[in-house]
């Protein structure tokens, strides 16, 4: 089966049912003063975005089961070093792990579900973390990232 033959069944057979936070983390390095002259200057900023894992939970129900996918996101701000080889050195950073939870009413077999988890499953999450990032962005005040907008592709219409 094809990898989007792969997800299209999964898409078939999988509604979303509920988006959470079950992590998270952020803070400045121990002598780092974003208010201070200059210390923003040159910062970068690497960006994170992983599944972690995935898990299918029994309902009562014999022919229902739940899709669990845990997915991790982060923002970190560096400063990068002089010496090619050596760390950047981390001013601040923002991380949170969310949980997608899915209705699902027919088994379906781990590469389906890794497909969606790894092409889907971050569209359904991505508003939460979005909102997430800007805010405590603003609390750590660090510049405010704006993350774009991201669409849910239907590929029902194509």
């Amino acid at each position: 089966m094809m990898v989007e033959d792969k997800l299209q069944r999964a898409i078939k057979h999988l509604s979303i049912a509920d988006v959470y936070l079950i992590a998270s983390q952020a803070r400045h390095s121990e002598h780092f003063n974003p208010k201070a002259a200059h210390a923003l200057e040159g910062l970068k900023v690497q960006t994170m975005h992983v599944a972690r894992r995935s898990e299918i939970l029994e309902t009562e129900s014999a022919d229902q089961f739940i899709l669990r996918i845990v997915l991790g996101f982060g923002v970190r701000w560096i400063k990068e070093s002089a010496a090619e080889e050596a760390e950047p050195e981390i001013k601040a950073f923002v991380e949170a792990d969310y949980v997608a939870e899915y209705l699902m009413n027919e088994q379906l077999d781990q590469d389906s579900i890794d497909t969606f988890a790894l092409q889907n499953a971050s569209y359904h999450v991505w508003p939460y973390w979005r909102e997430y990032l800007m805010s405590q962005s603003e609390r750590l005040r660090m510049p405010r990232l704006i993350l774009p907008t991201r669409q849910f592709p239907d590929k029902r219409d194509q």
